[in-house]
């Protein structure tokens, strides 16, 4: 029922509009009322932990933008079924041609790509945009960079949230 009904209050926005410019906001609007209350929870736990990076801050909030407008409530429903009890039969129902029925399984699948596409056309940095193509990939807060210990703490924040 949340996802149905959930709403961004006016101190939520302050915050995604202090973190992103005019483009970057249009892609945040672009997202579910979930995703945007996801993103902005990731937020706060990052800030809560002492994070201030703003590309860590911008990813966090954009990391779902390769679902928006390619997953309806059904086909979050059908995803977390599938992957329960069928894992392997979602690859094959997912399609890349856009508009197809297959297709809001191919964003599911490919929407970190397909957001990080997203963001650097938006006119996001190259660190921003990294993190969000990386965020469902494997990372060690323990790795050599700076950005390894941002992807990171991004995962282990959307684990939790």
């Amino acid at each position: 029922m949340w996802a149905l009904t959930a709403r961004v209050r006016r101190e939520e926005w302050a915050l995604v509009e202090r973190l992103l410019t005019p483009s970057q906001l249009m892609l945040f609007r672009s997202m579910s009322r979930r995703d945007q209350h996801h993103g902005i929870d990731l937020v706060r736990t990052l800030q809560r932990q002492g994070h201030r990076d703003r590309a860590l801050l911008r990813a966090a909030l954009l990391h779902d933008v390769g679902k928006a407008g390619h997953l309806r409530l059904w086909h979050r429903v059908a995803v977390v079924l599938v992957e329960q009890f069928a894992p392997a039969m979602l690859h094959r129902l997912a399609d890349d041609r856009p508009g197809s029925r297959g297709y809001p399984f191919f964003a599911h699948l490919n929407h970190p790509r397909l957001g990080a596409e997203r963001a650097r056309e938006a006119g996001c940095d190259w660190l921003t945009v990294d993190l969000i193509q990386r965020h469902h990939e494997p990372a060690s807060a323990a790795g050599e960079s700076e950005r390894d210990r941002l992807s990171a703490a991004l995962q282990a924040a959307d684990r939790r949230v």
